[in-house]
């Protein structure tokens, strides 16, 4: 007996009975649903990727924005989402000329957009390194739909279509967070899943056959096969991944204070994207060397940790410097090394914050000022640069 194979509604081949719910458990693994249908003798996959239906146009008339609505739709529908007259997200594309505007990309949304698509858009602009402004309009249309309008000059090249397309894809697929293999680009999710089937050309009825004790006896070699092939490749595609967010505010000094002490205050949130655990975060914030601008909070120098510690049920908790020497790390290379007392695991799905960004800066000597942060993982193997940075200007 064997199963048909669907992915989103696509016929991919023919599983083995004695493998479907190995297949079935492999795609949940990698955060796909599979639904074995023992009556229909189907196997139907869903990557998830249809629960956010997408509209796609262009105010303007001009080639420009035809141009990129073609591109973002080429791109969003190769990728398996759902591109309907009925969406629950609605995009306009518009290009102008830049001597309209300063800014190379300016995105407009309604009330309803959600916090999670809207902090995707900015760490993809900013990975790609795309300045652009973000501004909320209540008089925009919501009708229960997520709108969102981007103005630049998509004629230049490709970056805003390619980081636009990167923030709907995480956005629309099931569990980004938990499981990478869960945007995983849609040809090779075909093409991976292809490999466990048997492709030979499918009868056009679903009638069942009688199952004789020669083709058992066959069948049994590839059940091994598969399963082999399927623990396999599950443990090849685990990995490490994290994401790192410096997530502050700023408190700037009364115009009547003689002395300027600009105060900035907030935390390093640090999310597990990946498969694995990621164990013991060091951290390394780094910020200008010169006078008048220090890390303040409650950070412990290692030989302090015993007796200032704060205590807990489970033993000694909160943060300490990594270095006995970290005065002269920090006046040398601006470069505070911090890790956590007690061991701490982030499990995939997972995040941990560190809430002692509290930067002091007194009468800044020079106009802009720049603090960046990096974390370690498991003795140093995983290394990740924060996703933002903290740049002031005076």
């Amino acid at each position: 007996m064997t199963y048909s194979v669907f992915i989103d509604g696509e016929l991919l081949g023919k599983a083995l009975y004695q493998s479907a719910v190995s297949l079935a458990l492999f795609c949940e693994q990698q955060g796909f649903e599979a639904v074995i249908d023992q009556h229909k003798e189907t196997i139907n996959i869903e990557t998830g990727r249809k629960q956010h239906p997408i509209s796609i146009s262009a105010r303007s008339k001009n080639q420009p924005s035809q141009d990129a609505v073609l591109k973002l739709n080429d791109i969003l529908k190769a990728e398996g989402l759902d591109l309907l007259k009925e969406p629950s997200i609605i995009i306009y594309l518009d290009s102008i000329d830049q001597q309209y505007s300063d800014q190379q990309l300016i995105i407009e949304h309604n009330v309803l957009l959600d916090e999670r698509l809207k902090n995707l858009l900015i760490i993809e602009f900013n990975k790609a390194k795309i300045p652009f402004v973000l501004n909320e309009k209540k008089n925009l249309a919501a009708d229960g739909k997520q709108q969102l309008a981007f103005r630049s000059q998509f004629n230049e090249d490709d970056r805003l279509i390619l980081s636009i397309s990167l923030a709907l894809i995480r956005y629309c697929s099931v569990k980004p967070a938990a499981n990478n293999s869960a945007i995983v680009p849609m040809p090779l999710i075909k093409s991976w899943l292809s490999s466990f089937l048997d492709q030979a050309p499918l009868p056009n009825t679903q009638e069942k056959k009688a199952v004789t004790k020669g083709p058992e006896k066959t069948m049994k070699p590839e059940k091994n096969k598969n399963s082999s092939a399927v623990n396999s490749q599950d443990q090849r595609l685990k990995k490490a991944n994290a994401e790192v967010f410096l997530n502050y505010t700023m408190l700037i000094p009364r115009p009547d204070d003689e002395q300027k002490e600009y105060m900035v205050n907030g935390s390093i949130i640090m999310k597990n994207t990946g498969d694995l655990d990621l164990k013991n975060p060091v951290i390394c914030i780094k910020i200008p060397v010169e006078q008048g601008i220090s890390l303040q909070g409650q950070i412990l120098p290692p030989k302090l940790v015993a007796g200032l510690a704060m205590k807990g049920s489970d033993g000694e908790k909160g943060w300490k410097y990594v270095y006995d020497d970290w005065r002269d790390r920090v006046k040398t290379k601006g470069e505070y090394w911090i890790t956590s007392i007690q061991e701490l695991t982030i499990p995939p799905g997972g995040s941990e914050v560190f809430n002692g960004l509290k930067v002091l800066i007194r009468e800044p000597k020079n106009s802009s000022v720049g603090i960046h942060a990096f974390v370690y993982f498991n003795e140093g193997k995983q290394q990740y640069a924060s996703n933002n940075t903290i740049s002031l200007s005076f």
